[in-house]
């Protein structure tokens, strides 16, 4: 069965196919989603509507130098940009705020940074995950937008090897402290930020005998934050988590596609379950099926193996899919998920945003 999606807006953007697309991130706290554009130069926010607007620029501290993350304030005003040393927070001019090096430590991609509003005036404060010299233990420091260090924080959980991350409430109320990662089961704490301090409350554990699964990519978690849609890291299956116990709450297997070179895998010969995909809604999530590399193909006739890929909706409840995305175009390739129900894809320099409901926005 396949699915034709309706074209919600088309957004040329100059040098868009030169950004670092795989890492766009999307943000869904204002009335409309924005997609964040990692350049070589530059971080630039921009807002998808009917049409396409640049909110924000922030120009690099090194233009030269790859960032490992970026991380936007709530009301756009800087950026606090994640090196291999050191974390720096820029203005939108460009000037530099505050540097914060690493130490001793290296950068890893389980660092972290968060934003709290606290304080009679609402005042933003930054909450920089560093490394820390303790085995099983997190480090996160807390500064204000001036780089004044408000407090330090060394919690009984994590450490380098695992990620630590924060969640958050409604109007930047911290909430909790998950860990995760590791091949150990992951755990939830509920938490509060007191005086620039982390108060951890309330253990949540994984379920006995729901260890969290080595070798398998999160792609994104539903919009109320309960369940979490992860893919092996063999492209065999999808499957969906309920959090914070880790237990599986729905499988989509790789079988359950229609044959390779039939029906609507024709295009495919060798098909895997890439990491490009996610929740559309709460309702729908999308899945994408990738050829397997050839490289005898490509040196002895000259094929382009990449050329081939599809897009599918399934329901993240059951696991059962809807159906393949019929797209007007040939062949498209990357996808981004704003979760508002849409998704987007591109074209050279022209990013396309769809729906598969009339209406949706």
């Amino acid at each position: 069965m396949t699915i034709t999606p309706r074209l919600v807006a088309k957004y040329r953007i100059p040098g868009v196919r030169h950004a670092l697309l795989e890492e766009a991130r999307f943000d869904r706290s204002g009335p409309l989603p924005r997609i964040l554009l990692k350049y070589r130069d530059s971080l630039r926010v921009y807002e998808l509507g009917e049409d396409l607007e640049l909110l924000a620029e922030f120009p690099r501290p090194a233009p030269h130098e790859s960032s490992v993350s970026d991380w936007v304030a709530p009301d756009l005003s800087f950026v606090v940009f994640q090196g291999k040393s050191s974390y720096t927070a820029v203005h939108r001019d460009g000037s530099r705020m505050w540097h914060q090096p690493f130490g001793a430590g290296s950068a890893g991609r389980w660092e972290h940074v968060g934003f709290a509003m606290a304080g009679p005036y609402r005042e933003t404060q930054i909450l920089l995950r560093l490394p820390s010299d303790t085995v099983g233990k997190s480090l996160f420091v807390v500064l204000d937008t001036a780089g004044n260090v408000l407090a330090r924080n060394v919690l009984p959980c994590g450490g380098q090897e695992r990620q630590v991350r924060l969640t958050w409430g409604s109007e930047g109320y911290l909430t909790g402290v998950h860990v995760s990662r590791g091949g150990a089961q992951p755990v939830h704490y509920q938490a509060s930020l007191v005086c620039g301090h982390i108060v951890l409350g309330k253990r949540v554990a994984a379920l006995a005998g729901q260890p969290e699964p080595p070798g398998r990519f999160v792609l994104s978690t539903n919009p109320s934050g309960t369940v979490e849609m992860s893919v092996d890291e063999g492209g065999q299956d999808v499957r969906w988590h309920r959090l914070p116990s880790s237990e599986v709450t729905a499988v989509l297997r790789l079988s359950d596609f229609p044959a390779a070179g039939t029906g609507d895998c024709s295009v495919h010969d060798r098909p895997w379950i890439s990491w490009r995909g996610g929740y559309v809604d709460a309702d729908t999530a999308l899945v994408s099926l990738y050829n397997a590399y050839d490289e005898a193909r490509v040196i002895m006739f000259g094929e382009d193996i990449w050329e081939e890929h599809s897009h599918w909706l399934a329901d993240p409840t059951t696991g059962e899919l809807h159906g393949r995305i019929d797209y007007p175009m040939h062949d498209v390739d990357s996808v981004w998920l704003p979760g508002d129900g849409t998704w987007v894809t591109r074209e050279s320099n022209t990013l396309y945003r769809w729906s598969a409901q009339v209406g949706a926005r």
